[in-house]
This record gives C-alpha cells, structure tokens and sequence, in this order.
C-alpha cells in the first residue's frame, strides 16, 4: 500500500509539473480584453492617499509628499488587463508596504491604482497591456499635482517591476525652477543603475547632491513559487532592511527644511479658507423700502 501510494504520489507531482501551465490557463482563465480607465477623482481608485486635505505649501514646516508607484501583480490572477479596483493589486501593494516597513509611517503617501497586466501575460499582448498602465500612472500624477500636491515637496518611490511605469510618471512633472526646488528626487529599488534614472529625471532640489537614491527595496521570488505556474512574471516577496524607513524620513525632512530655508512662500489660495470666513455684506436695498433684496437673484 505504501508503495502505491508513493507512486501515485509522484505521478501527482510529475504531472503537476509537466502540465501546471497549461492547467493554470484552463482554471483560471481569461480577464476581460478591455477595462475602464480609472477616474483618480474616486477613493477606490487610489491605493493609498490621506484621509484629509494636507496642509499645503504655505503651511510650516513645509509639507513633503511620498508618491509611491506600487508593483504590478504577481500572484496567480487571470490572464489580461485586471481593473485598477481588482483585489490582486491590493493585496500586492498592501504586501509590499508591510514589507518595507511603510506601515503607519508618518507620512503623507500617495499610490495610485492602474490597471496592471496579469503576470501570465506574455508578448504584444502584455505590451499593450503596459502602454494602458502606463497610460494610468500618467492621469494619476496629473491629477497628483493639479489637486493633490498642494505646492508641497514631492518624493517618488518606484517598487520593484515599476520601470515601465515609473517613466510614465516622471513624464509628467512640470521643469519650472519652483517645481524643481521642491522635487525630492527618486528612490529606486535594490540593484537599479542611479545614474541611469540621474540622466532622464533631469534636476530636483538643491537640498541634495544626488535626485536618484538606489535603495535595498527588493522584490524576489517568493519561497513557494517553484510549485507555482511558471508565469513571465512570478509572485514577488518583498523587502528592506532596517535603515530603509530612516533613509526615507531624513529625506523628508531635509527637504521640508530646505524649503524653509531657501524657497519663496507660496501664498495660501483664498479658497482653502473662505469657506471658513463669515463675510459680512451690506443690505440691498430697493428704492423707497426697507426690504432687503441681497438674497435674490435676478433672471
């Protein structure tokens, strides 16, 4: 009996194998073709961003953001363009920040979802794939510094397997000298030529002699995908070492500090607090009367 069992056993285990591909298409399937692009007005289409408006640049000490561009999926999800709300890239970001040690960091972070290629996507199908992501990290830091940003500092922070759409990204960002005084630079995940990203980011602030910072963020293999079907793009364990969340606040700070010190104050915009204010405003008045018109409108 054992030894049929042992036999069996193997069968299993070879043919899991020498067919887990082909199984992993035929279970799970296919992801829709087309998906909607993601509207960054919405809360469910970011991954994380504050509860509240920030205190914008005028405010003191100066505020700095953390932009982070989250990985793509990893883990085993359907073939095709997976929704910027879908539950797999969640859980990727989710991971990766409790990796890192960004968990309840004390820090303004931004991530944006997108719609992410499946990791079973291959060839000109995951190409397009990318451009439709890209094309989201694109809309997602317009929205970012149009209505977000707020004249604060910026950092950016690329996880692992983000190129693609860290370019995307970095695209976007305005070269006026005031922008460039408050940008942080770029933190870049573990083994990524600096100079490399130094020669297409172009200038950030004066605070620092260096805008691209290679980190010890990494992104491996994690320990049980060998029994995994061997997708283009396997599921990523993530992590850094224990200085990583100290390098990110002497960062931040010495950015705020800078600007402090050397950045001409922006004036705060009269309709971040007008609503607050109570105006008083004279009565109107109609010839001959004591009634009060000021509340009508005309046709």
């Amino acid at each position: 009996m054992t030894r049929t069992i042992l036999i069996v056993s193997a069968i299993i285990i070879i043919g899991w194998f020498a067919l887990k591909d082909q199984a992993y298409t035929f279970l799970i399937g296919e992801a829709a073709n087309e998906t909607e692009a993601p509207d960054y007005y919405y809360d469910e289409v970011w991954l994380e961003r504050p509860a509240s408006q920030t205190s914008g640049g005028w405010g003191d000490p100066w505020g700095v953001d953390l932009f982070i561009v989250a990985p793509p999926v990893s883990s085993p999800v359907r073939k095709g363009l997976l929704p910027a709300e879908h539950e797999a890239l969640e859980k990727e970001y989710a991971d990766f920040i409790a990796n890192i040690g960004l968990t309840d960091a004390d820090i303004e972070i931004y991530t944006p979802a997108y719609r992410s290629p499946s990791p079973a996507s291959t060839g000109r199908k995951r190409d397009a794939e990318i451009q439709r992501s890209q094309s989201d990290m694109q809309d997602a830091m317009k929205r970012y510094l149009s209505a977000e940003n707020r004249m604060r500092g910026l950092i950016i922070l690329a996880a692992p397997d983000s190129e693609s759409l860290l370019y995307a990204a970095l695209s976007q960002l305005p070269d006026t000298q005031a922008f460039r005084e408050r940008f942080g630079g770029v933190f870049v995940p573990e083994g990524k030529n600096a100079s490399r990203w130094e020669d297409y980011l172009g200038s950030c602030s004066p605070a620092f002699a260096e805008c691209v910072v290679t980190t010890s963020v990494s992104g491996k293999p994690s320990s049980i995908s060998w029994l995994t079907p061997n997708l283009p793009h396997r599921s990523q364990a993530y992590s850094a070492d224990s200085d990583f969340l100290g390098t990110i606040h002497t960062r931040v700070q010495t950015l705020s500090s800078w600007l402090d010190l050397n950045a001409e104050k922006p004036a705060e915009p009269f309709d971040t607090w007008a609503a607050d204010e109570v105006v008083d405003v004279a009565p109107i008045h109609r010839p001959n009367t004591d009634e009060d018109i000021s509340g009508e409108r005309g046709d």
